[in-house]
């Protein structure tokens, strides 16, 4: 489901909006700034700015008049588009070549305006081909525990999904004097689109997390994917700091000829700046981390599952210590992840009977899959072990090859049984049946959810993975109402010491 735009209160004056923009005024309203700027019409508050977006299936053009009716004081539209409400009300107009591009521009002003308010500002960007999302939490949490109290108030954080043209600027929109770090996820779909977002964030500190097969289509595979991902390095300000993996060679290279003051590692490797020492599985309970962190040696329970959990974790603590220049410790730490939840993302939800659910729903390419077999075989040990799983899309004409793959992944899991969605998925079953895997080709996410429901024994893991346009979130909604949560069970953090007792920490 994807994120609503959220309100702000980032306020423009008529001229400055013409000259951010580069635009054309061609009318000129009586009210001379408009305070929050939208691009959704429903969202418009009076006083506030619409910018009509025009894109495949919709034109923001179309709902102008319900912008002004909403009480819009100031509209941005396409050159030659704007005879229409010249006369509406008391409303200016600025013409632009392309709103798109403006909407971008708003936020880069936007940005800048905050920043030069404080010289303690700082904005971190943050890409990758999986794990961004889990990234970008991780950072915000540690931020906002800095001086050991829980105030996330001074984090400004991209909510859900919303790391595309549309989503980013409309998160920097939302910068208000109480922040001090702006943390901001970037996607990509298209060529071009991070190198468009970074420009707009001119990041202080910036990371990719790793380079992987997603998005590949009309990128140009691995290669490809990794010039678009140096994006958010290339807009590094001159006296930025690049946060590298350096197990990752696509990563790191992404990171090469950038012009940055300085570079900071993470990964296993040896002589990383932030390297993970030691990794104990603890179930669903997450894992026990020992990190040696810029030289001190730290102890850490992250309470999320899986090796990738912890990679994006060193990043994360590199992003938050090079950017706040300050260390938590590890009770700092432990305070930081005491709430952390994010959702679809390796969520561990116990049902009932003590039925494990991997909910992966979010998206799925071939990287982050292995990531969350891994994490299944981990989690699951000494149970059942099932996969429901969806088709991986964008993948272009390496589809067929990385579907069929995959099934080598299913086999060396230990998955028993695999629920396939539909689509492409069923090459990887395919193989994975040739292994000896228990198969299951439904030719829908509604099919495989009666599938899984079906077929699902009392403690059982099963992981539910695929595509966002797939909606394997489904799955988890049908295994959830036949399977309730018991009271003691609603989380992996309550369920972690019946877990132990079971037998399944390890």
């Amino acid at each position: 489901m994807a994120t609503p735009i959220p309100p702000n209160q980032a306020r423009f004056s008529i001229d400055e909006v013409v000259c951010k923009v580069h635009g054309s005024l061609v009318c000129r309203g009586v009210v001379t700034a408009a305070v929050g700027m939208t691009t959704d019409s429903r969202a418009v508050e009076p006083g506030g700015g619409f910018v009509a977006l025009r894109g495949r299936s919709h034109d923001g053009h179309a709902f102008v008049d319900a912008a002004v009716e909403r009480g819009a004081v100031l509209l941005v539209v396409e050159r030659g588009r704007s005879n229409a409400w010249t006369t509406k009300g008391p409303v200016s107009v600025v013409e632009v070549d392309d709103t798109l591009v403006a909407w971008g521009d708003l936020a880069r002003a936007h940005i800048e305006a905050w920043r030069a308010k404080d010289e303690h500002r700082r904005t971190l960007a943050i890409t990758g081909s999986a794990g961004k999302t889990t990234t970008k939490e991780m950072t915000a949490a540690l931020l906002g525990a800095l001086g050991n109290i829980a105030n996330v108030a001074n984090v400004h954080c991209t909510p859900g999904n919303l790391n595309n043209r549309i989503g980013m600027p409309a998160v920097v929109l939302g910068l208000s004097d109480v922040h001090r770090f702006a943390v901001v996820e970037m996607g990509m779909s298209v060529p071009g689109e991070i190198d468009a977002m970074a420009s707009i964030a001119q990041p202080d500190v910036a990371v990719v997390v790793n380079v992987a097969l997603a998005h590949a289509q009309g990128v140009g595979g691995r290669e490809g994917i990794m010039r678009e991902k140096g994006g958010v390095y290339r807009a590094l300000l001159k006296d930025g700091v690049a946060v590298v993996n350096v197990d990752d060679d696509f990563a790191r290279r992404a990171a090469d000829g950038i012009v940055a003051k300085r570079k900071v590692s993470f990964g296993r490797a040896a002589g990383a700046n932030y390297r993970l020492v030691h990794r104990e599985p603890l179930g669903v309970a997450g894992s026990k981390l020992v990190v040696s962190a810029l030289g001190r040696e730290l102890i850490v329970t992250l309470p999320i599952a899986g090796e990738a959990a912890a990679i994006d974790f060193l990043a994360a603590l590199a992003l938050q210590e090079t950017a706040s220049r300050e260390r938590l410790s590890e009770a700092g730490i432990d305070l930081a992840f005491s709430g952390l939840h994010i959702a679809g993302r390796a969520e561990i939800k116990v049902l009932g009977s003590g039925t494990l659910v991997l909910d992966d729903t979010y998206n799925a390419n071939p990287s982050s899959m292995r990531a969350a077999l891994s994490t299944l075989a981990e989690v699951g040990a000494g149970r059942r072990l099932v996969a429901v799983l969806g088709e991986m899309k964008e993948l272009g004409d390496l589809a067929e090859e990385e579907h069929r793959v995959l099934g080598d992944a299913i086999a060396h899991a230990g998955v028993s049984l695999a629920i396939g969605c539909g689509g492409m998925i069923s090459l990887a079953l395919d193989r994975a049946r040739a292994q000896g895997v228990a198969v299951v080709d439904a030719p829908s996410t509604e099919a495989a959810a009666a599938q899984a429901v079906a077929r699902i024994f009392a403690g059982d893991a099963i992981l539910v993975k695929g595509s966002r346009s797939v909606g394997t979130e489904f799955v988890v909604s049908a295994l959830t109402e036949v399977l309730p949560p018991s009271p003691n069970s609603a989380s992996y953090r309550e369920a972690s010491s019946d877990s132990l007792d079971r037998g399944t920490h390890r």
